[in-house]
Parts: C-alpha cells; sequence; structure tokens
C-alpha cells in the first residue's frame, strides 16, 4: 500500500504568511464602525445649513470574494478529498458492506414430511398420488437451493417416489379388479 503524504499548509494567497501583518482588503476598524453604526471620519447630514456639506471618507475598494484565490484546478498542491481523510484519519475507515439478506427457510423437512405422509397413505390406498407428486416437487426444489440439507432432500426424493410407485401399483391393481365384475 503507498504511504499518502500528509497535507500541506500554506498561506492564502489574499492573506500574509505571518500574523504580525494586517491582512489585505478592508480592514477590521472600518468593519467594526460599519457594525456599530459610528464612522470614524464625520459625514454630511441631510438638510443642515445652504448645501455645505462635510465630504465623507471615501470607501475602501473591496474586492469581490473569492477573486484572489485560484479555483482548485489551478493549485497543484492542494489534496483531494480522499487524501486529506486518509491524512486525517488514516486507513482506518470502514467501508460501507451492505447487510446479508436473511436465508430463506429450509424446504427439504417439508419435503421429508409430505414424502413420509404419502407413503404411509400409498401403503393403505392408491388415491394419494398428489401428495405423492407434491414431496417429489418440494424435493427437487430442495435439491436446486443450495442452503437446503441435500441429505435431507435426497431422502424425500427417494422416498416420494417409492410413495408414487406404490399408489400407482393400487391404482393398477384397482382398475384391474374393476374390469372383472
Amino acid at each position: 500500500m503507498t504511504e499518502v503524504p500528509p497535507p500541506t499548509r500554506r498561506a492564502r494567497k489574499d492573506t500574509p504568511a505571518s500574523g504580525d501583518e494586517t491582512p489585505a482588503g478592508p480592514s477590521f476598524e472600518h468593519s467594526a464602525s460599519a457594525v456599530s453604526g459610528t464612522a470614524s471620519a464625520p459625514r454630511a447630514i441631510a438638510g443642515s445649513g445652504a448645501g455645505a456639506s462635510v465630504p465623507s471618507a471615501p470607501a475602501p475598494a473591496t474586492e469581490a470574494p473569492g477573486a484572489s484565490i485560484p479555483p482548485f484546478e489551478d493549485d497543484p498542491e492542494r489534496l483531494p478529498t480522499a487524501q486529506l481523510e486518509m491524512a486525517a484519519f488514516g486507513d482506518h475507515l470502514i467501508p460501507y458492506v451492505p447487510p446479508v439478506p436473511p436465508t430463506p427457510p429450509s424446504l427439504a423437512p417439508w419435503a421429508l414430511a409430505v414424502a413420509t405422509l404419502a407413503l404411509m397413505g400409498s401403503l393403505f390406498t392408491g388415491w394419494l398420488v398428489p401428495l405423492g407428486s407434491t414431496g417429489v416437487i418440494l424435493a427437487a426444489l430442495s435439491l436446486r437451493r443450495p442452503t437446503d440439507g441435500r441429505r435431507a432432500a435426497v431422502w424425500a426424493l427417494c422416498l416420494a417416489v417409492l410413495s408414487l410407485v406404490f399408489s400407482v401399483g393400487w391404482l393398477v391393481w384397482g382398475f384391474s379388479q374393476l374390469a372383472v365384475v
């Protein structure tokens, strides 16, 4: 990993580098008098006398804010925000990782229960073919899911197929008995 240099500390170009000199632009006294409402030079009072007025102090020349500060693209020593954060906080920032969605419930136990019921019912009657086919479908879906128990799904599939064999056997025997009557 590359080491990021710390950000450089430079004075702004519109202010002097040392704190002893006064900054360029409007002075502190002027801004204080503007706030308090008192002027450092006398001003003309409207309606006083025969039109003779005392000239007011010239307004200091002010620059547009940010006029002397160059844009970011012109300053090659200015660091991007990511590098400033790395220099200030180090490499211990933890990126956002979205939470893992919960796994859906397993179909294998349901497939095994349906297959077991279908097998027990198919030993006595052949009309439970839909229950056996439901067990086959649930077992096949459970085998395709990576989070489900594979052993239970294989058992469910085997028992469901066996229940279908017994149910079809009962149906074939029952329909063959109808032809005799």
